[in-house]
């Protein structure tokens, strides 16, 4: 009896030991050296990595792992597991990373993200828990504070709408080409060949000392002005998808229309115009001036990425009045809206028909891809319900239709888009009204 007793003594004694050599070898992560690198901004619905470097020499060769807090938007897309970067099980997105610290006593944490409301966003608190060396003990501690990070409409084919406007693809998208009257214009600088330039630009002596093709740019007129003006109604919260991917981020009208205003920003910088964009509900809600340079599109969208579509019906008339005050020099005006309802809509052919006396406009109606799916039967109920969802939706389109005749008769230019794809016509709605207005 004695000599058991001694046994489970004994091996009592060790345990105790044992565990108290593990506390004393984890280490307080309160005592830790920790890093986290955010991007400053991201694209809407892009993905990007966050990185948080953990340096502790004390904790060679211990196992961490590591929770963090972070907006209720963002889609967790990978996590570190056991040092390898893999996808989270679909019932764990949140899990913590677990990695273990090299001989160096470094660990290195990596998460993918993706943000699917744009906006300004916190990444708060970090917690960190230590396991001992024989796994029966851990320590944690909490690091309070944090990072901003700005989504921001993530400019999808930003890359090719730039090459194609410098290039003479533009006009592939619908529209004619108006020549300018009084002969060749003014050369402006060399650049790469992309495919549809007319190869009577081809620089050829360019071409032999740079070994690819380099093409003439020329410069029609510099210090032309174009505002973008974006509706922020209720009708611009409608979910708008463009492709399969689109659909599961769930972008709303609002989002695509501020995408391709920032598209044709860049564009029109690019090629010297003063630009300025604002954006309206109940009159308007922004408003940055005409500018020039590289600064321009930080200016515009520092001021527009946080936007959201507001609980009333948007008032073209009244955003167009304040803007003629708060802008009297001629401009070339892009407004990203849709078609007000019946009722309306003479109000709304009159608003645009007064501003056009003054300044061109360019009006893509931006249309619900929801409806049009319904009307041309790509709806997915069937039977009675499904019959009358199609009738209804016909209707709405009928009254579309004659809506856009109506604004027809304002004399200015009409785009008929759906929001995921209005970025290409309206690129060229805009370029021949630039060109046009050097005839």
């Amino acid at each position: 009896m004695e000599h058991g007793r001694a046994i489970v003594l004994g091996i009592d004694v060790v345990l105790g030991l044992t565990v108290w050599i593990d506390l004393l070898r984890t280490p307080r992560p309160a005592l830790f050296q920790v890093d986290r690198r955010l991007p400053e901004r991201v694209g809407l619905s892009r993905r990007f990595e966050r990185e948080v470097l953990v340096e502790a020499p004390a904790a060679a060769g211990l196992a961490a792992e590591l929770d963090e807090r972070f907006p209720a938007p963002f889609e967790v897309l990978t996590v570190t597991r056991d040092g390898v970067h893999e996808a989270p099980a679909a019932d764990r997105p949140g899990a913590p990373d677990t990695v273990r610290f090299d001989s160096e006593g470094k660990a290195r944490f990596v998460r993918a993200y993706r943000g699917n409301l744009r906006g300004l966003f916190s990444f708060e608190s970090l917690r960190l828990r230590v396991t001992g060396p024989f796994g029966l003990w851990q320590r944690q501690a909490r690091f309070e504070g944090g990072q901003e990070l700005a989504v921001e409409p993530a400019l999808l084919n930003l890359r090719q709408t730039l090459a194609l406007a410098a290039s003479d693809r533009w006009h592939d998208l619908g529209v004619r080409i108006l020549r300018r009257r009084g002969g060749e214009r003014e050369f402006e600088s060399l650049r790469e060949y992309v495919p549809g330039d007319d190869v009577r630009r081809v620089d050829w002596k360019a071409f032999a000392r740079r070994g690819k093709p380099i093409v003439r740019q020329y410069q029609v007129e510099r210090g032309q002005e174009l505002i973008l003006l974006v509706d922020l109604g209720r009708r611009m919260r409608a979910t708008a998808s463009g492709d399969d991917d689109a659909k599961r981020r769930g972008w709303t009208k609002l989002d695509w229309a501020l995408d391709a205003a920032f598209q044709l920003a860049a564009v029109a910088l690019a090629k010297g115009d003063r630009v300025g964009m604002a954006a309206f509900a109940r009159g308007l809600v922004t408003f940055v001036a005409p500018a020039r340079g590289s600064k321009q599109l930080a200016r515009i969208s520092s001021e527009h990425f946080r936007l959201l579509p507001r609980e009333v019906d948007a008032d073209p008339a009244l955003a167009l009045r304040e803007l003629a005050v708060r802008h009297q020099r001629r401009a070339t005006i892009l407004i990203l809206s849709d078609v007000a309802d019946p009722l309306s809509v003479s109000d709304q052919r009159r608003a645009l028909a007064a501003t056009s006396r003054r300044h061109r406009i360019v009006f893509c109606a931006l249309d619900d891809p929801g409806v049009r799916s319904w009307a041309h039967g790509e709806g997915e109920a069937q039977g009675r319900s499904g019959a009358a969802l199609r009738a209804a939706a016909l209707e709405l389109e009928e009254d579309r239709r004659r809506a856009l005749r109506e604004l027809a008769r304002s004399k200015v230019r009409v785009v008929d888009a759906l929001p995921a794809e209005a970025a290409a016509p309206l690129l060229a709605a805009w370029l021949e009204e630039r060109q046009a207005s050097h005839g």
